[in-house]
């Protein structure tokens, strides 16, 4: 009997025996070790700066004996070279960086640099990619070879990629809001290449200097795009232009968040991404074109495979489009994916498609190896490989009732509903695997996005790109004809977008969901596996069960936690320069305090970091809405969540203003029929399943007022103090002296608190001794952005609470402040540092570390949006 196994992509023989049946697909355990040396490697290289050494010893001595040891054992050290190999080429993109020590700094500088993109551009603010050649920092020049994400604040200017420029900024490195269900900014934009952030102050500064380093790829592809990106501009409308540009150039800086949302709401993001499904879509047209054509050849398909002729040539619509696309990284993962199962069609090995994908995995991971943390790279290869597993029994099902006929009528109708079958079993596997990613990474779930799919991927595939595509390959030759391509193409495009409006209208057709954690996520694949192979195999059944009940417990332990706490817990999130505070009152009333927000309401703090967290935390409504007072720095972030969270009452203090936030809070308030309630209306304060609100300030007398000085604002802020088991806590918004002074003497000794939130960011012009002296917390927690221009917290406000012996927690040092306040116990932990202060049974002072390694957080669990925006 024949023991060796052949090869997946040639005829000959491998290695090993009868019993190494892992390796009748080699590349799958090879890609996975390879795959898995990438993490090592990544992981060690965060605990241990000297990893290297080890690893290429280890990598060299199996590399050494490999040669001499029997046959048998060749297959385990096999994979075992492919995972210290995979280390060690992560190991070689840790690269030190001279910018980053200036940017921790925040160093003024001069930068010289070449613009790589074309910059996105909105009304009050530019954000361009730039690889800065030098620095000229306090007189000397500093040559370096480094990505900076740099933003202009004030007339903003289109400035050319392949431009060199210099101009001025303030360097500062990325920061990530540090709470828990954080999307870890730092590591992405360090992975994605960028050493560190830099702001300008003004357009004006930047000065042209001619061309820029462009490498030789870059130059080409910038010769190709500057026409058609010039053609699209002039041509289309701005909502036709941004998509074209996103289709056909892989250029998203024009899709708003508004064009985004439809396409999201319907689960149709991938579609403004160049990706695989995009150039699969390419190849398939350009593959059966080649073939109808070289068919009509009766000698032709005597002589030879035509099928191998088509795959080659097929390759070139390939690699103009990631070209034109500008062999971004989206679209060079999704070339040589497209690139290899081309290749497998020429060695007749198609068939075996896991050994191509994992051969495509191996190739893109050894080219860039971080791309194993990328969005893309997982939601590619994850929708390929459930694509693989699980179409084939969806599609036998729908296949089972359409019986092709040899009429051609009947025929070509029932070949079409076998395309659509097709079609629809692919989007469903690829939405059943993908499930919780898409709940990691984007927290909600579109309920439409099967039609929505079927309805739109012909379109896109048949009619959209391949007119857009003929309009940039005849745009040199002929203007006009270029014209007819593209104004075709814009035909589909409105009825495309006219589908994706309709089912993104629906108003169930997205729902929000709760973030699964890690070990969610392998339960949620576990069930996934038993259910495949239920009705084949008794371990299957048993498996099954077990994983339901684990399940169950899951839900039930969650249950408790977020609806039948019998302890109050406060959380003080990290929203940067802002208030905002979760209050999750016993049996599981909520109330967030402030929403966090930015002056240019360019971020949105709601959407990006307090939406996270709470579904993060399973939670999924916020029972009270509260508004200290009407400044972004606390009302913006409150809007995603008045309009995703269904609060059913909100409260303000009654001031009034004309700022589009505040009046776009208000009318969500308004639509949503949400009550709102004024200091007048809480008179009394309520009691929240054992908790005392209190509302201390403004006097309930006052019931509407209309304030535009900022320090009017600040003064008429909305107080809460929150009682419960004898510990209190005191919410007093942004006071200042004069606001603090009425407070004392409308509340006097109602003050007293153990916990206080510092009034103002800890400002110096706030936390007078007087207020200090009545409230007398323990405990002052100080939530302002680190490094922010204002200098808070004051030196001089910190000098005031040391006096009283109050201990300060800063949540631009520890992340957020998490209190537990339980009938005979208060606990607070922050998010970089555990157990920081305790009374009850073991009591200890607060710790002054805030070492991150005690965080209990992955170091890569993203947010809705990949933005660089709070930058």
């Amino acid at each position: 009997m024949n023991t060796w196994k052949k090869n997946s992509l040639t005829s000959e023989p491998l290695y090993g025996e009868k019993k190494n049946r892992m390796f009748q697909r080699p590349l799958v355990p090879l890609f996975i070790a390879f795959a898995g040396g990438i993490l090592l490697g990544h992981f060690q290289s965060l605990a241990c700066e000297h990893s290297v050494i080890p690893i290429l010893l280890g990598f060299s001595f199996l590399a050494t004996i490999i040669l001499l040891i029997p046959q048998s054992l060749k297959a385990p050290c096999l994979i075992i070279i492919f995972l210290l190999a995979g280390a060690l080429i992560d190991q070689g993109t840790h690269r030190p960086s001279k910018i980053l020590s200036y940017a921790t700094q925040r160093e003024k500088v001069t930068i010289e640099g070449t613009v790589l993109v074309p910059p996105r551009i909105t009304e009050k603010r530019a954000r361009l990619n730039v690889r800065a050649h030098c620095l000229f920092v306090k007189g000397r020049r500093i040559f370096t070879d480094e990505k900076i994400f740099v933003s202009v604040y004030n007339h903003p200017a289109y400035v050319r990629p392949g431009e060199k420029i210099r101009f001025p900024a303030r360097l500062r490195p990325f920061k990530n809001f540090n709470n828990p269900g954080r999307y870890d900014y730092e590591s992405a934009m360090r992975l994605k290449g960028f050493s560190c952030a830099a702001a300008v102050s003004d357009g004006r500064y930047i000065v042209p200097m001619g061309p820029g380093h462009l490498t030789f790829i870059q130059r080409i592809t910038e010769m190709l795009q500057g026409p058609v990106r010039a053609f699209f501009e002039n041509e289309l409308s701005p909502r036709d232009n941004a998509i074209f540009r996103a289709l056909i150039l892989g250029e998203r800086q024009e899709i708003t968040d508004q064009l985004r949302e439809p396409f999201n709401r319907t689960g149709l993001g991938h579609l403004l991404a160049v990706s695989g499904l995009h150039i699969g879509l390419v190849a398939w047209i350009s593959f059966f074109l080649f073939k109808a054509i070289l068919s009509r050849s009766y000698k032709l398909s005597l002589k030879t495979d035509i099928r191998k002729i088509c795959a080659l040539m097929t390759c070139l619509p390939v690699l103009g489009y990631a070209l034109i696309a500008g062999f971004q990284v989206s679209s060079l993962r999704a070339m040589i994916m497209v690139l290899v199962f081309l290749l497998s069609v020429i060695l007749k090995r198609e068939k075996d498609i896991w050994s191509t994908l994992a051969l495509a995995g191996l190739i893109i991971l050894a080219a860039d190896p971080h791309a194993i943390f990328s969005i893309s790279f997982q939601l590619s290869f994850i929708a390929v490989g459930g694509i693989l597993w699980l179409a084939p029994p969806i599609m036998t099902r729908f296949a089972a009732n359409i019986n092709l006929s040899q009429n051609k009528k009947t025929g070509m109708l029932q070949h079409a509903l076998f395309y659509i079958a097709g079609l629809a079993a692919a989007s469903l596997a690829a939405t059943i695997i993908l499930l919780p990613i898409l709940s990691l990474y984007f927290h909600r779930i579109s309920l439409v996005t099967l039609p929505a799919n079927i309805m739109t991927v012909p379109i896109l595939g048949l009619w959209i790109l391949p007119m857009g595509m003929l309009s940039c390959l005849v745009l040199p030759l002929s203007h006009q004809l270029a014209c007819i391509f593209i104004h075709l193409g814009t035909l589909g495009l409105h009825i495309m977008m006219e589908i994706i409006g309709f089912w993104s209208s629906i108003p169930w057709s997205s729902i929000m969901m709760v973030t699964p954690n890690i070990y969610e996520i392998f339960i949620y694949y576990a069930l996934i596996f038993f259910i495949f192979f239920i009705r084949r195999f008794y371990w299957a059944k048993r498996g099954f069960a077990a994983v339901i009940l684990i399940v169950l417990i899951d839900i039930a332990c969650w249950t408790y936690k977020v609806h039948f706490n019998k302890e109050l817990r406060v959380t003080f999130l990290d929203v940067g320069q802002g208030n905002a505070a979760l209050i999750e009152f016993p049996f599981g009333r909520k109330m967030l305090i402030d929403g966090g927000g930015f002056p240019g309401d360019s971020f949105d703090v709601g959407r990006m970091v307090i939406g996270p967290f709470l579904l993060h935390s399973k939670i999924t409504r916020i029972h009270y809405l509260v508004l200290s007072h009407p400044q972004s720095d606390h009302m913006n972030g409150l809007r995603f969540i008045a309009s995703h969270f269904h609060p059913g009452e909100f409260w303000y203090n009654g001031d009034m203003v004309k700022t589009p936030s505040f009046l776009e809070l208000m009318e969500i308030i308004k639509s949503r029929e949400i009550r709102t309630f004024l200091p007048g209306d809480l008179k009394g304060g309520r009691n929240i399943n054992g908790a005392r609100v209190e509302i201390l300030h403004p006097p309930p007398t006052i019931s509407l007022t209309r304030s535009f000085d900022a320090a009017d604002l600040n003064n008429n802020s909305l107080v809460l103090k929150i009682s419960y088991k004898g510990k209190a806590l005191l919410f007093p918004g942004d006071l200042e002296y004069k606001g603090e002074k009425v407070l004392i003497s409308n509340a006097g000794d109602l003050l007293k608190s153990d916990i206080l939130l510092s009034p103002h960011h800890g400002s110096r012009t706030s936390s007078s001794p007087r207020f200090l002296e009545l409230v007398h917390p323990r405990i002052c927690v100080i939530s302002s952005g680190k490094g922010n221009f204002f200098g808070f917290p004051h030196k001089e406000t910190l000098k005031r609470l040391k006096e009283i012996g109050c201990k300060t927690i800063r949540i631009d040092k520890t992340g957020a402040v998490c209190v537990e306040v339980g009938p005979q116990h208060l606990y607070i932990d922050t998010f970089l540092e555990r157990n920081v202060f305790q009374t009850g049974p073991a009591h200890r002072h607060i710790k002054t570390s805030t070492s991150e390694t005690a965080g209990g957080v992955l170091p890569f669990q993203p947010s809705s949006v990949i933005l660089a925006a709070h930058e």
